[in-house]
């Protein structure tokens, strides 16, 4: 098991399993048959879908970009990106499609950086999302399933797919080569730099901060060749949040984490993530949870 600075440990303790404090969502699950020339309007959400075609073919407009998914194909969309799906079957279409989503934002990063848009049989890690996909496609089946034994069957394939997608790697398929990769491409490079500057901040709890944080998004993003307002306007565009959104986002997990271990202490969290004192971290903190430091980690102790 790879570990990250989420994952810290107790003391001379190595046999702790990571903590774990997501929020996970799963809506919108539906199987359905639409009519010859069915199409649905422009969207985006801001969560994942994953879409599988049954019978039948449809053509999806992603961004500027048309794609044909035909039947048992699997569509993964990641969040923000506008997209409507049209029937071009001359009969009748049936699809699946969910929606879901988890707050920690590392991991979706990682799942949107290395998703293709389209998984057809032929691509390797098509018969592992086909799985996942057919355990909710049973649930449907089951007459003596009951709504508790749904959720709760339902949020376990979840979490296998999610351990699938965060396994994925690179496309380098058609699909791939048709999107707008140069955009994307900086986009993420972006992502992971900031989070790479704040891991290592982390690691050095560095308490020499500035304002509200020693990460600062526009050299980081000049360090990689790109203009920062064109840095600042991709990764708007690719993401739906600024980067100082992802980076506020980062931080709030991580200072979730470490409330949750007594043993470090207030003062050195708030250095940690990089404010100049514990009152603007505690300032802070209630803003992202309406709760202070000390009330969350009160909180979490009796859970």
């Amino acid at each position: 098991m790879e570990m990250n600075n989420q994952d810290y440990m107790v003391g001379d303790r190595t046999d702790l399993l990571p903590r774990i404090d997501w929020n996970i969502r799963f809506f919108g699950a539906h199987k359905q048959t639409v009519r010859s020339g069915w199409s649905m309007t422009k969207e985006f959400h801001h969560a994942f879908e994953i879409l599988i075609v049954l019978d039948g073919m449809q053509e999806t407009k992603l961004e500027s970009e048309s794609y044909e998914v035909h039947c048992e194909d699997i569509l993964l969309i990641p969040p923000g990106f506008e997209h409507t799906n049209t029937n071009f079957s001359p009969a009748s279409m049936t699809y699946f499609c969910a929606h879901f989503d988890v707050d920690e934002p590392a991991l979706r990063m990682k799942i949107m950086k290395n998703c293709d848009w389209v998984y057809t049989p032929s691509n390797p890690s098509y018969s592992r999302l086909r799985a996942c996909i057919q355990q909710w496609l049973d649930l449907f089946d089951d007459p003596d399933m009951t709504v508790s034994r749904a959720k709760l069957r339902a949020q376990i394939v979840l979490f296998e797919l999610l351990g699938i997608l965060i396994d994925l790697q690179p496309g380098n398929t058609e699909t791939h080569a048709n999107q707008s990769m140069t955009t994307a491409k900086h986009a993420r490079e972006i992502a992971e730099a900031i989070k790479s500057h704040f891991r290592q901040q982390v690691r050095e709890k560095n308490g020499d901060a500035d304002e509200d944080d020693t990460v600062h998004i526009q050299p980081i993003i000049a360090s990689l060749g790109i203009s920062p307002n064109y840095g600042l306007e991709i990764f708007q565009k690719i993401y739906h949040m600024s980067p100082r959104k992802y980076l506020s986002d980062l931080k709030l997990q991580e200072a979730k984490m470490l409330l949750q271990q007594p043993e470090i202490s207030l003062t050195e969290i708030a250095l940690r993530l990089g404010y100049k004192n514990l009152s603007h971290f505690s300032r802070q903190f209630k803003k992202w949870t309406q709760l202070s430091p000390t009330e969350f980690r009160k909180l979490k102790a009796k859970t």
